[in-house]
């Protein structure tokens, strides 16, 4: 499992789009935690990769169960005994001790040996899904706690600017230069301030339970992610995702429901061929005091055709399993383009948004704020101003998350991490 952990956070934290991370020394408790920590924690802890251990060591008694030869069984007969005249006590009993078994002429050990060995295969694919589930998972996680926490600046941000307009406000008020009203108007928003940066904290207090519930800890020592939102990597080309598709786990899994289904029409096309059943043994005579030897050989009637109903479910099922395949494929293909698109919208947005229209809105404010201390300019259309910056930059952290949620979404879809590592 180390190296499949090393390999993940290795390369997840890689393509991950925030920016390097400080690390912190292993042996100290500290309040905010990484992406290549709470990785490697998930991967450790998760209670739900854990579980797959037991069905793998079920799997493994299956196999063992499958590789048996057919049972040997022991009969013992006693006939002609506590009948009438010569027959009466045991005397002139015949008894028989004889061994029994069954030949399989059709491949059925190997067959059934095959199912078993297509369902573990099924299994470790099953884990790897769940690995890079787990693995999107966290990085969606971690990215909605650094969303969280910018929307904690953003809200302190506000309180701080309607504090000081409020404050500007009295003393215009005193020196009788402006209404009482606006001054309540401005408490009035104050207040609301403090409301949603409590709601913000609040959010960010449940994005940390959220993240640390990947690994079962529901006191976590941590209270902040280690990351900045806005640092964003350079887009791939949509040839590139595709080419890269093919690794997808859903269609490896689909892949190996496949192959199982398969090995199960084998399995009962072996059952449909031929069986010779056997036994030998001694027989001894009573009234003689005789022995002789006891063999027998049987065959099953008409074993073909009972086995006719079993073969077209195996068939059918095996077809079904194959539609199921190349159906996925061409829906993972839409599935990545749409993904690719909104991902090249949501980046785009965040580029225009953090190069372009904060700087000049910024600007903006600042003007507007030198003419309000000059007086040419009211508290409400400085509030608006501001109102104006706030509402942006709330739009560009939604923007981010989009942004970093749908190269998730199409690192997920492509399997980023190497299959050979996430197999082992």
């Amino acid at each position: 499992m180390k190296p499949l952990l090393s390999a993940l956070v290795l390369i997840t934290s890689a393509c991950f789009t925030c920016a390097s991370f400080a690390q912190p020394h292993e042996n100290k408790r500290t309040s905010e935690i990484t992406l290549q920590q709470a990785l490697s924690l998930s991967l450790q802890q998760n209670p739900q990769l854990a579980g797959y251990k037991f069905r793998r060591a079920a799997l493994s008694g299956e196999q063992m169960t499958a590789q048996l030869h057919p049972e040997t069984r022991i009969h013992f007969e006693a006939e002609n005994l506590a009948g009438s005249g010569e027959f009466s006590g045991i005397d002139a009993a015949e008894l028989t001790l004889s061994f029994s078994s069954m030949i399989e002429l059709g491949g059925q050990r190997d067959a059934r040996t095959s199912v078993v060995t297509a369902r573990q295969q099924q299994l470790e694919s099953e884990r790897r899904v769940a690995v890079l589930d787990l693995v999107a998972a966290v990085n969606y996680r971690f990215i909605a706690l650094l969303a969280a926490q910018e929307q904690v600046r953003l809200e302190e941000e506000a309180q701080h600017l309607a504090q000081a307009l409020a404050d500007s406000l009295v003393k215009r008020v005193q020196a009788g230069s402006t209404p009482q009203a606006e001054l309540m108007r401005a408490r009035a928003a104050l207040a609301r301030t403090q409301i949603a940066l409590d709601k913000a904290r609040q959010q960010a207090q449940e994005e940390a339970l959220f993240l640390s519930a990947f690994w079962a800890d529901a006191t976590p020592d941590f209270t902040r992610a280690s990351g900045d939102l806005f640092a964003l990597t350079n887009p791939e080309p949509v040839a590139n995702w595709q080419t890269r598709l093919a690794q997808n786990p859903d269609l490896a899994l689909l892949g190996d429901a496949t192959r199982l289904r398969a090995a199960e029409l084998r399995k009962a096309e072996s059952e449909s061929k031929l069986a010779l059943g056997w036994n030998a043994g001694v027989r001894q005579f009573q009234q003689s005091d005789d022995t002789a030897l006891v063999l027998g050989l049987n065959l099953p009637l008409a074993a073909g055709k009972r086995a006719t109903g079993a073969l077209q479910t195996a068939r059918a099922e095996q077809d079904a399993a194959q539609f199921a395949e190349d159906s996925a494929k061409s829906q993972l293909e839409i599935r990545l383009n749409q993904t690719f698109i909104a991902h090249q919208q949501a980046l785009n947005e965040t580029l225009s948004l953090r190069d372009r229209i904060l700087p000049l809105l910024q600007d903006a404010s600042r003007a507007t704020a030198s003419a309000f201390e000059q007086g040419r300019y009211s508290s409400l259309e400085l509030a608006m101003a501001q109102r104006e910056l706030l509402e942006t930059r709330a739009e560009l952290i939604n923007a981010a998350l989009r942004a970093h949620e749908t190269r998730i979404e199409l690192e997920r879809l492509t399997a980023s991490a190497p299959a050979q590592e996430l197999a082992e």
